[in-house]
């Protein structure tokens, strides 16, 4: 479940995706090129269990020189 996404100031491109982890619950902050967008839908285009061993460590990247903007359901 896509929560945020996180844009780079400069490009104003999306840089990040804040992720709740459907398996695990975790949230976790996977790269934009991580994600493949269709017609009918974003998925993730990287194995689950890699972004899963990624964590809350790389929750914390790049905070200071990005833009976050809110999904709303």
């Amino acid at each position: 479940l896509i929560k945020r996404l996180i844009l780079d100031p400069a490009t104003r491109q999306i840089k990040y995706a804040d992720v709740i982890l459907g398996n695990t619950g975790r949230f976790v902050r996977v790269p934009w090129e991580s994600f493949e967008v269709q017609n009918k839908g974003i998925t993730l285009s990287i194995p689950e269990g890699k972004v899963d061993a990624w964590g809350m460590k790389d929750a914390r990247l790049g905070l200071a020189e990005t833009v976050a903007m809110d999904l709303w359901p």
